[in-house]
Order: structure tokens, then sequence, then C-alpha cells
């Protein structure tokens, strides 16, 4: 189970230099995958009880996404100039959504992920800051060992709520210390990667934390509040750049306009096929003057999803994510019925971190980041949880009844 808490803590890190390492054909964290599917595969068979695979709506949308975009890459597909193969990527996705919910069966392993998970950004973090430093203090965008910039801020949108709502729960001050370290470290390279996507994702993942979540409005509320000075005066900052917005950043925004056109065209013309899997950068190009001809990704997850998979593969991975905020909220919905202060805050968290990523991936393509997809298969482990727990409930209700049976017999 170790090596899947690190496949989790590495998620964030898609340029490390030691898991990225080529061993024999392989990347070390694809050996490390294959490896954790191999213990899910012999722990099923090992089980008596089949975890719940298809009960859950996002596990069930996922299947369909795969399905359109198997469909779609075999049939349209032309991906010859991709640095990488988009239907490996959605395979090796399948993989960790089986191996997720096959280890993920207690509510005490659900709570170790969900630390990984913080772990991985906070480390994600540190190499950010690292790279700001070794800059000497510029305002250049880190983030090689952490992606893209605009990909780290939007994932790092993902793990913040899970990092305050933790501190805030009554454990081990280890802990609590931990997600304190976390989030200041994850605040901080958020601000020095000025993702104006990312800054956006944050602000809807913390305005939902206000409204919704009730004695921890107070904590959200502080917690934008020290996010402002460091947004404020930060050398690199994405409430600058939205303020005094750089020829660079002007361009920039033509371009993300010309491909949200040519997205928009797209769809228009192969609304229900798409135009195939991973062919958006090949079909693409700009008409800004200056600018003409560039071609490159959608600059929207869903933008670019509904042109290469049709309406249909768009309305499949709004399902996955639809999905995914339900049994978050189940999992809300049983910790406040069982007054446990984990499951509501670990549904929570997730449902804030879910909506602040499809704020910020209105702004970038990030529908292949890993650090969603574990948290979408987190929440598809949530049926088999309530399940096993309703079972333990039922076997310590007969313990109880059984020995006032044997006591009524005797005293008769």
């Amino acid at each position: 189970m170790i090596l899947f808490y690190i496949l989790v803590l590495m998620a964030p890190m898609p340029n490390h230099p030691l898991f990225e390492a080529l061993l024999g054909g392989l990347t070390v964290v694809k050996w490390l995958g294959i490896i954790c599917c191999a213990y899910a595969l012999l722990r099923l068979l090992r089980c008596p009880r089949r975890p719940a695979f298809l009960k859950s709506w996002p596990a069930r949308f996922f299947l369909l996404l795969f399905g359109i975009a198997t469909l779609s890459f075999f049939t349209l597909a032309k991906t010859e100039g991709l640095p990488f193969n988009p239907m490996l990527t959605y395979m090796s996705y399948v993989l960790l959504f089986f191996t997720t919910i096959s280890v993920v069966n207690t509510y005490e392993r659900l709570h170790k992920t969900l630390l990984a998970a913080i772990a991985g950004e906070a480390l994600a973090s540190l190499y950010v800051i690292r790279e700001f430093q070794a800059s000497g203090a510029t305002n250049m965008r880190p983030g090689y060992v952490a992606g893209d910039s605009n990909y780290f801020a939007t994932c790092t949108v993902l793990v913040i709520p899970i990092a305050l709502y933790f501190a805030k729960m009554e454990v081990s001050r280890l802990q609590r210390w931990f997600c304190v370290a976390s989030l200041v470290l994850m605040s901080l390279a958020f601000t020095l990667a000025s993702s104006r996507g990312g800054l956006v994702g944050l602000c809807v993942a913390i305005v939902y934390m206000i409204v919704r979540s009730g004695q921890s409005r107070r904590a959200a509320i502080v917690t934008a509040v020290l996010l402002v000075p460091m947004l404020m005066f930060a050398p690199s900052s994405p409430l600058y750049r939205m303020l005094h917005p750089t020829y660079g950043d002007v361009v920039g925004a033509q371009i993300r306009r010309d491909f949200w056109r040519a997205g928009l065209d797209m769809i228009r013309n192969h609304a229900v096929t798409g135009i195939g899997l991973g062919n958006f950068t090949a079909q693409s190009f700009t008409i800004s003057q200056g600018i003409e001809g560039k071609q490159g990704i959608a600059c929207n997850t869903f933008l670019e999803i509904a042109a290469e998979l049709g309406i249909p593969g768009f309305l499949a991975y709004c399902g996955v994510l639809g999905g995914a905020l339900l049994s978050a909220g189940k999992l809300r919905a049983e910790g406040k019925r069982r007054d446990d202060t984990f499951l509501q805050y670990a549904g929570h968290a997730m449902q804030a971190g879910l909506l602040g990523f499809s704020a910020a991936a209105i702004f970038v393509s990030a529908e292949y980041q890993k650090p969603f997809w574990i948290i979408a298969a987190l929440t598809a482990t949530v049926p088999t949880l309530l399940r096993q727990q309703s079972r333990r409930q039922s076997r310590r209700q007969k313990q109880l009844v059984m020995p006032r049976a044997r006591i009524a017999t005797i005293n008769v």
C-alpha cells in the first residue's frame, strides 16, 4: 500500500528527474503504477467480496468517456506529432481507477491517500519555490519539475481545500502542523506560478467553502485574507498580471481567443464525432495579426474535449466531474449523519477542490492532469466505503444483541 501512496505523492511532478527516469524502457513512475495495479489484482483475487467498481457515477461516466476516446483514437486520431500518446494515457487512468477502488477500501486509507496528495503538492511547491530562487527571484514563472506553471496552479487548487480542512481536524498535532506548513508552501508557490486561470479557480473554491462550510467558514475567510498580501506584493503575481498585463500577457490572451474560436468551429462542423482524439493541435491555428498560423492546444479543457470527442465525449467528461461532486457529497452527508468530522471535511474539501479545478480548467487544457483523475478515482470509492461501513455496523449490532439474548435465556 505504501507504493500507492508514493504514486499519489508523485502525481503533481510530471518532470521529476528520478521518477521520470527510464528503467527498462519505462519510466520509474510507470513501473510503480504497474506494481500497484498488480497488488490491486492480487488483493482482488484474495478478497471474497468484490469492490463496487461500477456503483459510482464517476466510474460509470469514465468508462463511457474511455469508450468514446478509444473509438475516436482508432477511427479519426492522427497523433504522430504529439509528445505523448493520449490513448495510452487514458488506459493508464483506467488502471488508476481499478487500483484506487481496489485498495482504498477503508476510511483510514482514504485519509492517508488524501494526506499523500497534500504531501505531493507541498513537495511540488518546494520545487517551484526553489526554481524561482535559482532564477534570481525574477518575474520568471517557475514550474519545470511541477510541469507548466498553469498546470501546477490548477492542480494545487484541487488540494488547498483538503489541507485547509485537515488543518482544522481534532487529530494529532503533527498532522495539523503538517497541513498548515503545506498550506503555506502551496500558497507561496501558487503566487509565484502567477496563473490567472488558477486564481479564478482558487476564488471559486474559497467562495464555495465560505458559502457551504459552516463552522469552517472562518478558516476559509482567514486563508483568503492571508493570500491577499502575497497576491498584491509578490514580484510575480496572477493578480498583478490581471491588473497590469504585459505585452506577452496580451498576446497570450489573443492566442487563447483564437484557439477558442477554432475549437468552436470544430464543434460546429463535427458535433457528434469530433475531429479525433489528440487532433486539436494539428488542426488549430491563430488568425490575430503578427501571430498568424500558430498551432497549439485549446487552452480550455471542456472546449478541447468537445472539439476532439464531440458532444458525447464532452457530456461524458462533465458526467465524470458531476459524478465526482455527487459522490463527495454522499461522503459529506454520511459524515454529518454519523457526526464524523473526517468524512464531512473530506467530502467538503473534494467538492471545493473539484469546483475550483473546473473553473481553472476553463483557461487551460487540463484533461490529462493526474491529480484530477486521482481525486475522481477517490470519489469512485465512496460506494465501497459506505457498503463496508454498513456491514461493520451490522456486525457490531449483532454482537451487542447476542449477549443480551443469552442473558435472557439464562434468566428464563
